[in-house]
């Protein structure tokens, strides 16, 4: 048993098949490319809103 088949040329219908395929990688190509933009802009965001320590420096104390 094959794991790649390529179809048959001389059947009808081959290049609505290559079309859906080319859809298909052109959807999927779109969402990782959002997804890594959203997963970017959280870890900038989360960078940002952390206060940021010199080494030696202490937190300041709160006070109740």
């Amino acid at each position: 048993m094959d794991i790649f088949t390529i179809p048959d040329p001389s059947e009808g219908n081959l290049a609505y098949g290559y079309i859906i395929l080319i859809l298909v990688f052109i959807a999927a190509s779109f969402t990782v490319n959002r997804l890594k933009k959203a997963t970017r802009r959280q870890s900038e965001k989360n960078e940002q809103s952390l206060p940021q320590y010199e080494l030696g420096q202490e937190e300041p104390n709160k006070e109740k």
